[in-house]
């Protein structure tokens, strides 16, 4: 596996979340983008994001 950071889109819906969080759990550095519309439920989302902002490499 390579040092790169991934970029996920969508990364406070269910799959990019989950990727994300995959992702992190094997040591990769993330780059998480999500237009937070209000399609789903924006507490959700953002309920979401604060779970990943707590990992040091998450942005």
């Amino acid at each position: 596996m390579t040092d790169r950071t991934i970029l996920v889109t969508g990364a406070a819906g269910f799959i990019g979340f989950h990727v994300a969080r995959q992702l992190l759990a094997e040591g990769r550095a993330v780059v998480g983008l999500d237009s937070l519309n209000s399609y789903y439920d924006p507490a959700l989302k953002q309920a979401r994001l604060a779970l990943l902002e707590k990992e040091e490499r998450f942005s």
